[in-house]
């Protein structure tokens, strides 16, 4: 319910912690982990939090992926 009250860019795709870690091929538990720690070096920081917990936009962990590849 949350996600259908915030406004979302067009062509982004919103990810939760499961699909976030689905997508960068680690446990959802290690993506938690390092949200709680802060620890960004591993994975990108949220686009939001919401009361179902942090959500990140498609095409902003691909941009974070682009960068971290050096390109």
């Amino acid at each position: 319910m949350d996600l259908d009250r915030i406004e979302v860019p067009e062509g982004y795709e919103v990810l939760d912690a499961t699909a976030l870690a689905r997508r960068l091929g680690i446990k959802r538990e290690t993506v938690l982990a390092y949200l709680s720690r802060r620890n960004f070096k591993n994975i990108p920081r949220p686009n939001r939090k919401l009361a179902m917990g942090p959500v990140w936009y498609e095409a902003s962990v691909r941009e974070w992926e682009r960068r971290r590849a050096g390109g």
